[in-house]
C-alpha cells in the first residue's frame, strides 16, 4: 500500500504539472493548487497507482462556461493524456499507445 501511495503521488504530480502548464500557466487569476492527499473511498485499496482529478469548480460561472465548451474539454483531455504519457514513460514496463495522424 505504501508503494502504491508513492506511485500515486508521482502519477498525480505528472497530471497536475501537465494540466497546469497546458491550461492555466500564465493566467494570473488561476492558482496552482498542487497535489493533495486524502483517503477518498474511490481510491482506498487500489492495487495500482490511482488519482482523483478535480478540474474546476462548477459553482464558478466562468469555470462552468469553460467546462461546457468542447474545445476546452478537448484541451483538458489532451493535458491528461500528456500527463499519463509522461508518468508512463518513467515506468520500465509500460508503453503508451501512439495516436495516428488525422484522428
Amino acid at each position: 500500500m505504501k508503494t502504491k501511495g508513492q506511485e500515486s503521488r508521482e502519477f498525480a504530480s505528472a497530471l497536475q504539472k501537465s494540466l497546469y502548464s497546458t491550461l492555466w500557466k500564465g493566467r494570473t487569476a488561476v492558482k496552482d493548487r498542487g497535489v493533495k492527499k486524502a483517503p477518498f473511498v474511490v481510491l482506498i485499496g487500489a492495487s495500482m497507482p490511482s488519482v482523483l482529478v478535480e478540474l474546476d469548480f462548477l459553482t464558478n460561472p466562468r469555470s462552468e462556461k469553460l467546462l461546457k465548451a468542447p474545445d476546452h474539454r478537448q484541451r483538458v483531455a489532451e493535458a491528461l493524456f500528456k500527463g499519463i504519457a509522461q508518468y508512463a514513460s518513467s515506468l520500465s514496463h509500460f508503453r503508451v499507445a501512439q495516436t495516428r495522424a488525422g484522428q
